[in-house]
């Protein structure tokens, strides 16, 4: 099990230090400390990764940790817009609210643009090196994060077909569907972020791809960022100016206020705003040596 937890390290880490690690596993006796202290490792070798790991390894672990970062940012970014989605702000005096979630809006459709900019290079060298390989599990690859999307929205119509006809009442099926359609995001967003990063490892990327995705994967960093500092507003906008909507009751079942969930959004995004940036400062430096 140990010797399972060294293949979350990074590459250049395996491969300068997985075999002296392993007889040390093989010498030390099993415990949660040991096995916590691999995975508290694991990610630390992540944000900081190796200054002699090759620079299309940097610019390769670069792409997939913002990919990473920006697919569980949706996932909060998908509740602020819930929360949200039936506020009218024109019948509020402070401005915040206006301005913030206007800024919200533009940074994620900017972001969102950004990504699709970043994955477009690699998505056609994978095409074209799966052609000339001849390359079926390459293919299986590439197919996988829009199958993913798919069997997410289909999740996602059926639980609003089961609401639409049961006028908004969750009920047990609806609660059923919402599961499902949990696990589906779930597993959907690892493999919307596992596959990109298998295909990268297996093709040769040219330098003019990476020197088009990872300023790219920089840009929707920034609006991550932006979107961030945006939600922090519109939360202080909503304490200073709409706490009857703001002690509303939000999600599935009303289990919390629309403050509570929004302040959950917000320090969510921050964090992950955050380790993507510096991500995508270290892609950037790593193209001046490729």
């Amino acid at each position: 099990m140990r010797q399972r937890l060294l293949s979350l390290y990074p590459k250049a880490w395996r491969d300068r230090y997985r075999e002296e690690m392993s007889a040390l596993l093989d010498q030390t006796p099993p415990s949660i400390t040991a096995t916590l202290d691999l995975l508290r490792g694991a990610l630390t070798a992540h944000l900081r990764p190796l200054a002699s790991s090759a620079p299309a390894a940097r610019a390769q672990s670069t792409i997939a940790r913002v990919l990473g970062c920006f697919i569980v940012f949706c996932f909060f970014g998908s509740g602020f817009a819930k929360t949200t989605e039936n506020d009218d702000y024109t019948e509020h005096v402070h401005p915040l609210l206006g301005i913030s979630h206007s800024v919200i809006l533009i940074a994620a459709l900017v972001g969102a643009a950004a990504l699709a900019l970043a994955a477009a290079p690699l998505v056609l060298t994978s095409l074209a090196q799966a052609r000339r390989a001849r390359d079926p599990a390459l293919m299986k690859l590439i197919a996988v994060p829009p199958a993913a999307i798919a069997v997410f929205a289909g999740s996602v119509g059926l639980l609003a077909l089961w609401m639409n006809a049961h006028h908004h009442h969750v009920g047990v099926g609806g609660w059923l569907l919402l599961g499902f359609c949990l696990l589906c995001a779930g597993a959907g967003g690892f493999a919307c972020w596992a596959a990109p990063r298998a295909i990268m490892r297996r093709i040769d990327v040219p330098r003019s791809a990476f020197a088009f995705s990872v300023p790219a994967v920089a840009l929707v960093a920034l609006c991550m960022a932006a979107v961030a500092l945006a939600t922090g507003l519109f939360l202080i906008g909503v304490i200073a100016d709409a706490p009857s909507f703001g002690a509303s009751g939000n999600g599935p079942g009303q289990l919390i206020n629309v403050t509570t969930s929004i302040a959950i959004q917000f320090i969510g995004m921050l964090g992950l705003s955050a380790v993507a940036a510096v991500s995508a400062a270290r892609g950037l430096r790593s193209l001046r040596a490729l």
